[in-house]
């Protein structure tokens, strides 16, 4: 599942030292390597997934402990002196990792593809209206990160550096939520 405002606080956290720039590129890039992420699962994923023997609880625990450390993070890091970052290089890392995924192409958003795409249960055209709805939903996501730099005006370093620790907190618990139900899904 994809909450494309949920996010945006998330991706003030983890960009937060970078320039203005920087956040609008690693913004266009998470959500653009999101899209080609989740469009391959919605392609191939069922199939992928059933070769490799993966079950859809296992995906799902691994993605919560990938989440659990991005949310770690946030938490524990020294909030020392602004060091923006001038390499090109930070902001592709972040846009890959956490931004691409886990956080927008996480497990629940790519279960969701794989599950409404499966071909036992659902024709091309069902296919397709998931494939829209997946692009509306990804398109709404750019937009509300883009955004997010009128949100960090408003709430200054030091807010910043607290919703940072909030979130890092709530993104944990809610990484322990989608390990729990992944572990729970594996013995059910």
């Amino acid at each position: 599942m994809i909450v494309p405002f949920g996010r945006v606080p998330i991706f003030l956290a983890i960009s937060h030292k970078e320039p203005q720039v920087s956040r609008r590129r690693i913004a266009s890039l998470g959500v653009g390597i999101s899209t080609l992420i989740l469009l391959a699962f919605l392609i191939i994923g069922q199939p992928l997934l059933g070769a490799l023997e993966i079950s859809l609880p296992a995906f799902r625990t691994a993605g919560g402990i990938l989440l659990l450390i991005v949310g770690l993070k946030m938490v524990l890091e020294e909030s020392g002196g602004h060091s923006a970052s001038t390499d090109p290089a930070s902001s592709v890392d972040l846009a890959v990792f956490p931004l691409a995924t886990p956080l927008i192409a996480g497990p629940g958003g790519i279960m969701s593809v794989v599950l409404l795409t499966d071909n036992t249960k659902f024709g091309f055209m069902d296919q397709m209206l998931t494939a829209l709805a997946l692009l509306t939903v990804l398109l709404l996501t750019l937009i509300a990160l883009l955004c997010a730099d009128w949100i960090q005006k408003r709430l200054g370093r030091t807010g910043v550096n607290v919703v940072t620790r909030i979130l890092g907190l709530l993104l944990a618990a809610l990484a322990m939520e989608t390990i729990l139900a992944g572990v729970k899904g594996y013995f059910v």
